[in-house]
């Protein structure tokens, strides 16, 4: 559910860039408090993230320079709001990037081969896009890396965390001993990012857009969707779904003070500890 919240140092520097836009916001609403401050400008049809963490700004910046490509090109994504380029607001130095809201219907029917095919064909477009792009092991190199800050993942008890530490470690060292064909890739295409219009499934949040095996992004995707794509090698597919759970335990632990996160935090543990017994 949106939250309609009191005028928070991100609301502000929201408000006061669509203002310079020309757009009066009537109620600004809360959509999501994450990585990034989400806010819906109400009533207009459109999307503020804001950066609000140390090195957010820039992640903001790319992504909107690969959306836009994404966008000129016809791709299924939710796109930047035409003429309006990354902001740093004046009063709170946050970055503001503005997008376009979509109507998006949560229970809406869509089948997976329609996900997969609406990935395939982002997959294409980012393929032409001319922004560099990182290392998907760069982001699992950060998130590693986080798990051995003790004042960021305090909320994981020390047995939880040394297990973590280990698995990380020991699946780290599994794809080392992969040969990888890399392409253009999402980064995190779960059900979270994209979005059911009218139009069709549409993707959202490019801040993680990479270059990997092909594996690494149908490690998001259900079995049906996985289906979209020819060839797919199973047996680093099983490894990189790993690997992303303990990405995603040490992110969410490093946030359990938000309850949704907590939830996802001991989810993907418990992934961790059922899919890689070799580290118990």
């Amino acid at each position: 559910m949106f939250q309609t919240r009191p005028m928070t140092p991100a609301c502000r520097a929201a408000v006061a860039v669509a203002e310079q836009l020309g757009l009066t916001v009537d109620d600004p609403v809360l959509v999501q408090e994450t990585n990034n401050t989400v806010i819906w400008l109400s009533p207009h049809p459109v999307i503020a993230k804001v950066g609000t963490h140390p090195g957010s700004g820039e992640r903001l910046v790319r992504e909107h320079a690969i959306a836009s490509e994404l966008a000129e090109r016809g791709a299924p994504v939710a796109s930047p709001l035409l003429g309006a380029t990354p902001v740093r607001e004046a009063e709170t130095g946050f970055v503001v990037t503005l997008w376009c809201r979509l109507d998006h219907n949560p229970s809406e029917p869509v089948s997976g081969q329609a996900v997969g095919a609406s990935l395939r064909e982002l997959h294409d477009a980012l393929s032409a896009c001319s922004v560099e792009l990182p290392n998907f092991q760069v982001d699992l190199e950060r998130a590693r890396r986080a798990l051995s800050d003790m004042g960021r993942v305090a909320a994981l008890d020390p047995a939880a965390r040394a297990f973590l530490r280990s698995a990380f470690d020991d699946l780290l060292l599994t794809l080392d001993d992969w040969t990888l064909t890399k392409c253009p890739l999402h980064g995190e295409p779960h059900d979270g990012n994209l979005l059911i219009t009218p139009s069709g499934v549409r993707w959202i949040d490019f801040e993680s857009v990479c270059r990997g095996p092909l594996e690494w992004d149908l490690a998001f995707l259900s079995e049906d969707a996985r289906s979209a794509f020819a060839t797919v090698d199973n047996d680093l597919l099983q490894l990189l779904e790993t690997l992303n759970s303990a990405r995603v335990a040490t992110w969410c632990w490093a946030q359990a003070h938000f309850p949704d996160m907590r939830w996802h935090a001991e989810h993907h543990l418990e992934r961790v500890r059922r899919r890689w017994p070799r580290t118990g």
